[in-house]
């Protein structure tokens, strides 16, 4: 591979890893907001009250497992470029 591939993967390994960051903290935001959320409708109080806390628990799961998938992508790229760099 030539220099400017190599240096566009690069890139694009470093945008997973900080997106992956990304991922993580806006699931921690989102499980916050769904657990501390009060709106509610009519007839259906008690069951959203039940399941807010087992919504923002799967929110955040859902969030760390992209936020993982996204990291180890992003690790495995560089990794392998990493490889094909010419040594100095």
């Amino acid at each position: 591979m030539d220099e400017r591939t190599l240096e566009w993967l690069d890139i694009l390994a470093r945008a997973l890893i900080w997106g992956a960051a990304t991922v993580l903290a806006l699931s921690v935001i989102a499980a916050l907001v769904v657990a501390t959320s009060e709106s509610s409708l009519p007839g259906l109080d008690v069951l959203q009250r039940e399941n807010r806390g087992l919504v923002a628990v799967a929110a955040l799961g859902g969030g760390i497992t992209a936020a993982g998938v996204l990291a180890g992508l992003g690790a495995i790229l560089r990794l392998l470029l990493e490889e094909r760099r010419p040594r100095e």
